[in-house]
């Protein structure tokens, strides 16, 4: 190589040394990770305490509906919450702490047991949820975003947002004096006696059903379309100072339901832009059950929970007391925790229980049928009975001969006066209309 060449190659190499060696100072951030972690930090404490009159709120739950809080936010790590939970919660201000602490995002905490812990709760028997994880709701809330007036958070674990906007004066009176419960009362008592309500919605030629269920805090329209399919649309709501708010909102032909209220006695339904729709009631059903009940329908089962609804009188209650009596001469004692009664495919019905003592995991029994359904009647036959049933035949020996006896149905809904129950359907025994099997439609 020429000497000229060799000392290009020096001089080259030597730039590139020198340059590779100079420290960059230019920052892709102008804060270091620590202080814009202090800062998401402090911008959420700081939104906390920023409102006098403090917040309503909304939170959703994985196993049932919504569920509406108002939060007074102190600096002292202090909060004071009512809920819609029950009449307690909706009465008696419960007072608790809270942290902000970066858990790879600033994330409120509430660190000791308040009526949002209560969601969460693992033990069944506190608040009705599932053992081991509650309703499936959180306790620690990762910070979204600010917008306008509201705060958005979600759910560490479940990712169920959490939504606070803040409350006026008057919504914080409301939501400390009896007018809160007075509120949830109206809404749920306006029902009594109603069993039949509906819509009338521009552009659809039917009736819009409306149900209410406040038990899992669940709004349901459904109808029959303007090409005769049945559809059914369905969202989570809470309650607030005034009225109620239906969370994200229920869309049916176009229209958004976004809250309702009782205004002079009437039941009102508002959409997105104002428009008013007010609850009609019918004397017949707007869908025929044999119209939703069926296995590629849009109720497949009927469901007796672990608290059966009471004041139902039908001779199945006979059924089902004898069943609970021979559980609980068992040692140790047991009872009967639920029942389905499953469309599992178009020619077959299971019949699935779970029985067990107190504070385990059930026991499951199914007996399958095969089932005939046209024009409303619905006969069983040819049962059979799994290992864990015929384990207990003793003691599911009334309900076995329920259904291997006299096994032709009519479906129909149950009608009852008793307020807020969720829609009830029934299985009418042909050979005696006076006694039902009845469960929860879903």
């Amino acid at each position: 190589m020429k000497p000229i060449m060799k000392k290009l190659l020096y001089l080259l190499a030597a730039v590139l040394f020198t340059t590779s060696c100079k420290k960059d100072d230019t920052k892709i951030f102008e804060e270091t990770p620590e202080e814009r972690m202090s800062a998401r930090i402090d911008t959420l404490n700081n939104a906390l305490n920023g409102a006098p009159n403090g917040w309503h709120a909304y939170l959703t739950t994985g196993v049932k509906g919504g569920y509406g809080f108002y939060m007074d936010f102190k600096p002292s790590q202090s909060i004071t919450m009512v809920a819609d939970l029950d009449s307690e919660s909706a009465t008696k201000p419960s007072t608790s702490t809270y942290r902000i602490k970066w858990v790879m995002n600033a994330t409120l905490i509430f660190d000791t047991y308040n009526y949002i812990s209560k969601l969460q709760d693992p033990n069944p028997a506190v608040y009705g949820g599932i053992a081991g994880s509650g309703l499936q709701s959180d306790v620690e809330f990762e910070y979204q975003r600010i917008n306008g007036d509201s705060i958005i958070l979600r759910g560490f674990k479940y990712k169920n947002d959490l939504v606070l906007i803040k409350a006026t004066v008057d919504q914080k009176n409301r939501y400390l004096s009896a007018a809160y419960k007075a509120n949830i009362d109206a809404l749920n008592n306006y029902f009594n006696g109603k069993s039949y309500n509906y819509v009338t919605i521009p552009g659809l030629n039917n009736k819009v059903q409306f149900l209410l269920d406040n038990a899992n805090k669940i709004i349901t329209l459904q109808y029959s379309d303007n090409n005769g399919n049945v559809v059914k649309v369905t969202g989570k709501y809470n309650y607030e100072d005034q009225g109620l708010n239906i969370i994200d909102g229920i869309v049916v032909n176009g229209v958004t339901f976004v809250r309702a209220a009782i205004e002079n006695g009437a039941f009102v339904l508002y959409a997105a832009d104002g428009t008013r729709y007010v609850l009609q009631q019918s004397s017949v059903p707007i869908l025929l059950m044999q119209n939703l009940f069926a296995y590629n329908g849009l109720y497949k089962e009927l469901y007796i929970p672990p608290n059966p609804p009471t004041g139902i009188n039908s001779g199945f209650n006979a059924v089902y007391l004898a069943c609970q009596t021979k559980f609980a001469q068992m040692n140790p004692p047991r009872s009967i925790v639920d029942i389905r009664f499953l469309l599992a495919s178009s020619n077959t019905v299971q019949l699935i229980t779970r029985n067990g003592p107190a504070n385990t995991a059930p026991f499951t029994a199914i007996a399958t049928y095969n089932f005939t359904y046209a024009n409303g009647i619905l006969t069983l036959s040819n049962p059979s009975y799994d290992g864990n049933w015929t384990q207990r035949s003793n003691e599911y020996a009334a309900l076995q001969n329920y259904f291997a006896t006299d096994a032709v149905f009519k479906v129909d809904y149950v009608v009852t006066n008793i307020p807020n129950l969720p829609l009830i359907g029934g299985l009418y025994k042909v050979s005696d209309n006076t006694s039902f099997f009845y469960g929860v439609l879903r």
